[in-house]
């Protein structure tokens, strides 16, 4: 049994106009291929069955298209994650004040537990313990404190950048022609 080639009973040459041979668009009527009108960018006729039709985007029109609302969406993106970024680290500067509060507690805590301990017994290895232990609580404050100071500075830094050059605003008016033609108009 002999197998048919896919090529075989196909027409070699193309039916469609020379003025239409490279043209994307084709008749839905008569499936051939159409030219553009003239000044008309999403008008096409087809030259065999004479009817007119809309193409509802050009090509280019669509990539433009595409090209903006994918920068549309990443602006949207960017802005998001802008939004997150700020909200945690207002979070984390919540954090770090609470952290340096419980860390000025702690030695105000252990300072008065300190003297106490003195007045009740004297001198020994406790106080030395509540010492050490209110150093690293001071130092645990200062250090949040300067954190907390970091991430607020961090949050309201805005994301915009400098303008390369002071605005111009010569070309605006000052308003004094609204009362001149609001004199006219008496």
């Amino acid at each position: 049994m002999a197998r048919r080639c896919y090529g075989c009973g196909m027409d070699e040459i193309d039916p469609r106009p020379p003025s239409a041979a490279f043209d994307a668009y084709f008749c839905p009527d008569c499936e051939l291929g159409v030219v553009g009108v003239e000044g008309e960018p999403h008008l096409l006729h087809c030259e065999r069955c004479g009817k007119y039709f809309a193409v509802p985007m050009d090509e280019r029109t669509a990539e433009q298209e595409d090209e903006t609302s994918r920068e549309s969406e990443l602006s949207g993106l960017r802005i998001r994650q802008l939004a997150g970024a700020r909200r945690a680290a207002y979070r984390s500067r919540s954090y770090c004040v609470i952290g340096a509060l419980v860390c000025v507690v702690g030695v105000v805590q252990l300072t008065w537990m300190s003297v106490r301990l003195i007045r009740a017994t004297g001198f020994g290895w406790q106080h030395i313990a509540y010492a050490l232990i209110a150093l690293l609580a001071a130092w645990g404050a200062i250090y949040f404190f300067r954190k907390a100071v970091e991430l607020d500075r961090e949050a309201k830094q805005s994301s915009l950048p400098a303008p390369a050059a002071e605005p111009d605003f010569t070309p605006l008016s000052d308003g004094s022609q609204r009362w001149k033609s609001l004199e006219d108009v008496r």
